[in-house]
């Protein structure tokens, strides 16, 4: 199973990696297809017919890559002023409420009503797209790749560290194999990989070098504390959706991953928060 989900990882990277070297374009139409099949599977795990989530998923992933490359204007007019502030500042608060209804649910679960769990697809899968899509636009690959990397070290460390040190159940009546050992390796390396980034390179173009740079101390510790505690939101979020559907995984398009959603389930919760975090220190 292992060998498999980094055989599969190697192939995304692979993807990844040739589309960001291709072009701009490429990658935008790969993280469209990525992002239109995560939204199939949200809603097929909420419960809608197939082949109307599958329509659904298509038409979002063909949207919003048209608003990004065919149609700018329009895309300006979303993003302009106050949008992009406003669209992630919305998904930042829900987010921010469902981690407080995950963690007080912890041990007894979450059963997500259907209706609001496919309304949540709505709201977050689009948010999640413009974020990426600014980060991209505005700031360039590396800062891109720089947020999306804090739920990589995240996920990465919490899987071998609560493998490896055990201990209390995190959430048992949600995610039964998540430990709180797990989510403090999480919270400890991605603190301390982002400190020693800043001393080594403080004028790299990373999201927590500018965060770093502009709240010193305490503040900026807190925040990437925050963003993690995000990032394990998003996954336990998704493991309530699948208890509630009673789904293993959100679809099998990934072998020893399950589905898109299945890897991108933190992104939707880090995402806008990042960005709205950003928006926030440029003062908008």
């Amino acid at each position: 199973m292992l060998l498999q989900r980094v055989i599969t990882a190697v192939v995304l990277l692979i993807i990844i990696i040739g589309a960001l070297l291709i072009s701009p374009l490429a990658f935008t139409a790969v993280a469209a297809i990525a992002i239109g099949c995560c939204f199939w599977e949200w809603l097929r795990i909420c419960k809608w017919n197939n082949g109307v989530a599958m329509v659904c998923g298509v038409l979002l992933a063909a949207f919003l890559f048209f608003l990004e490359y065919v149609s700018p204007a329009a895309l300006q007019t979303i993003q302009s002023g106050n949008g992009l502030m406003i669209i992630t500042a919305v998904a930042t608060v829900l987010w921010a409420v469902i981690t407080a209804v995950i963690f007080t649910r912890r041990a007894s679960g979450w059963m997500v009503p259907k209706g609001i769990g496919a309304l949540l697809a709505w709201i977050f899968v689009p948010a999640a797209w413009f974020s990426l899509m600014y980060l991209f636009r505005e700031k360039g690959t590396i800062y891109m790749l720089s947020v999306l990397a804090i739920v990589w070290v995240a996920d990465i460390v919490a899987y071998f560290g609560g493998r490896c040190l055990g201990g209390p159940k995190m959430a048992e009546g949600i995610s039964p194999k998540k430990t709180w050992s797990g989510a403090l390796t999480a919270f400890v390396s991605v603190l301390a990989l982002s400190y020693v980034l800043y001393w080594a390179q403080p004028s790299f173009p990373l999201w927590t070098n500018a965060l770093i740079s502009h709240l010193t101390g305490w503040a900026s510790a807190l925040i990437l504390i925050v963003v993690v505690l995000f990032s394990i939101a998003g996954d336990l979020f998704e493991s309530a959706l699948k208890r509630s559907a009673g789904v293993k995984d959100s679809s099998n398009l990934l072998p020893g991953h399950g589905g898109f959603y299945d890897r991108l389930d933190a992104q939707m919760s880090v995402l806008p928060l990042t960005v709205f975090i950003l928006l926030f220190l440029q003062g908008y």
